[in-house]
């Protein structure tokens, strides 16, 4: 498309009342996954700690991984390598489902 033809089609845009704007490609999506939310910070338990940052990271059992939160499922990845863990809350407490053994945890403070 010629220069030409843009430059009329987004004097077109910005006459027809639709928003324009130059530097929008350079503006950051900004994605919210209400399950992370409800997640995000450090819990403890007996077994150790779990971190979910706000970057779709998780530090889980000492080792950080890329993580997806959906209702009721964590799914952590590594090295090509999905793992996923159902989790749900009882009573303020996290409990997350791995190898079919249920650990408890409590937000840190």
């Amino acid at each position: 498309m010629s220069s030409l033809r843009v430059m009329l089609l987004l004097a077109a845009l910005g006459m027809s009342g639709f928003a324009v704007s130059s530097d929008a490609e350079t503006q950051p999506a900004t994605v919210r996954n209400k399950h992370l939310e409800k997640l995000l910070g450090t819990w403890t338990s007996t077994e150790g700690e779990v971190t979910f940052n706000t970057n779709s990271t998780i530090v889980y059992k000492g080792k950080k991984y890329y993580c997806a939160i959906a209702q009721g499922t964590i799914q952590i990845s590594k090295h090509k390598v999905t793992t996923i863990l159902p989790y749900r809350f009882l009573e303020g407490k996290l409990l997350i489902t791995d190898g079919g053994t249920v650990t408890t945890y409590t937000r840190a403070p």
